[in-house]
């Protein structure tokens, strides 16, 4: 009798020791770039690229944004790093991105619900050459559109190094949230 009791409790342990190692195992194979990685982690792997985080694809919370000016699709100038004067909602994308393909129907909703309507949302479309014009067709309702070459004033201000990047800018340009998807910066709205 001992001996079964003892044998159940045995294979309860060794059933619980490999479901943790299990969940540990897939938590680490999801942190990994690439195709069993996170989608949307295109950009540098520098030492932000901690497994588990995504790198840093623009300006990290807290930093301000550097001096800018851009013409728009509108042919407004905007300058930074005050772009308004309440929060600034920003989305940089490109044409030949999958999961920028995803963010912008997204970012679209968000812009179309901002508490300041289209003068406090700013989207920027990175090309070499390639026509984003459905992009910017898709976005100009709802928010001033720059067109622009990586590292131009614009992606070079917010310290751009992938896409899609998705920001929250406060009053004086200081980021209040950023990440990758809209659930990162909503929030800061």
């Amino acid at each position: 009798m001992y001996f079964v009791a003892a044998l159940v409790v045995l294979v309860g342990v060794v059933c619980t020791l490999d479901l943790l190692f299990t969940v540990r195992l897939t938590r680490l194979v999801r942190a990994l770039p690439g195709p069993a990685g996170p989608s949307g982690s295109s950009g540098s792997s520098g030492p932000s690229a901690l497994p588990g985080r995504l790198p840093d694809l623009m300006l990290p919370v807290g930093e301000v944004v550097g001096p800018f000016e851009a013409v728009t699709a509108d042919g407004e100038v905007r300058r930074g790093p005050t772009l308004t004067p309440g929060r600034t909602l920003v989305g940089v994308f490109t044409k030949n991105c999958p999961p920028c393909a995803e963010r912008v129907p997204q970012f679209l909703e968000a812009a179309k619900n901002h508490p300041h309507g289209r003068d406090a949302v700013l989207a920027v479309l990175v090309t070499d050459g390639e026509d984003v014009s459905d992009y910017r067709d898709t976005l100009q309702p709802v928010a001033h559109v720059i067109v622009e070459r990586k590292g131009e004033a614009a992606t070079r201000a917010l310290g751009v190094r992938g896409y899609p990047a998705l920001a929250v800018l406060d009053e004086r340009g200081g980021v209040l949230a950023a990440g990758t998807i809209m659930a990162h910066v909503e929030p800061a709205l």
